[in-house]
């Protein structure tokens, strides 16, 4: 068996520092992974070894997460989508597969439309990103946006709760098995919101959710896609993933796995890997789709 290692590294990017993992050494296809709000890149701690053992594992910190750089402007898709973009086009072999969670998801996707020559397969994971008229959020999501969108109020709430408190609840929310929100990944999702200007940078990316809709027609994303949701995911409910297949990537695979809420690659990560691996060994033996940038 092939013996891998996986390296911390940081890259100067347009917007400031980025921090990023690589595994070595370089082998099968390169894999590039995109964690959700509030996220960070060991947030796929349980699935990143079994990847690196096969193929080339990059995984980064969005700008606003993590231990990347909060820029001074405000967030948005594009300057995700271009960080991404960055990154590989510095340290990766593309085209990648590249995979998404969530809000991530949506960074996926835009990818994949944006730069088609740097990305032979699109996965999705819970991913949000699109818009529906139909649906709209609890009243009691209302009252939070509401306030967090006050001048001030949001500001106060942000610098006045802990980040441990913040975490838990967060975590919690999102898992559907309770056993996987252990006091010490509560503690490294708390780590970046206790940084100087941590909370208000995720109060900055809150406040803008409603900026980070997609707007792609049906059939632009030709790379071939992969939906993988939790059955039990209350955040964004499985039956989104149909949606994606039919407004955006009518081409796209659809894999709901039992056990799990909206972070499926952490709370069942065996029944995640044999989904995604097989998947990527599968559309990786066909010939690559080459298209120019628009």
């Amino acid at each position: 068996m092939t013996t891998y290692s996986i390296t911390e590294c940081f890259l100067e990017g347009q917007h400031g520092p980025m921090r990023y993992w690589e595994s070595a050494p370089r082998q099968g296809v390169p894999v590039v992974l995109i964690h959700g709000y509030g996220g960070m890149i060991e947030h796929w701690r349980a699935v990143s070894r079994p990847i690196a053992a096969r193929h080339s594992l990059f995984a980064l910190d969005l700008y606003f997460f993590g231990q990347s750089e909060i820029p001074a402007r405000p967030p948005d898709r594009r300057m995700w989508v271009e960080q991404v973009a960055e990154l590989i086009a510095t340290v990766c072999p593309a085209p990648v597969v590249v995979v998404g969670h969530s809000m991530g998801g949506m960074v996926a996707a835009q990818l994949a439309h944006d730069y088609p020559h740097l990305v032979r397969g699109l996965v999705l994971v819970a991913s949000t990103g699109l818009r529906d008229p139909n649906t709209q959020p609890s009243p009691i999501d209302q009252a939070l946006f509401s306030v967090l969108r006050t001048g001030g109020v949001g500001e106060l709430l942000a610098d006045a709760l802990p980040g441990t408190w913040g975490a838990r609840q967060s975590l919690t929310a999102a898992y559907y098995r309770k056993d996987r929100v252990t006091p010490e990944m509560v503690e490294q999702f708390a780590a970046p919101l206790l940084r100087p200007g941590g909370a208000r940078a995720y109060l900055a990316v809150s406040r803008n959710f409603s900026h980070l809709s997609l707007e792609i027609e049906r059939g632009a994303i030709t790379a071939p896609a992969l939906l993988i949701w939790g059955q039990h995911d209350r955040s964004v409910p499985p039956a989104h993933a149909e949606r994606f297949k039919q407004t955006l990537l009518p081409q796209a695979e659809i894999a709901v796995l039992d056990g799990s809420g909206h972070c499926p690659f952490d709370e069942t990560p065996d029944a995640f890997l044999n989904v995604l691996l097989p998947w990527i060994e599968r559309i990786t033996t066909q010939p690559a789709i080459t298209r120019s940038t628009p």
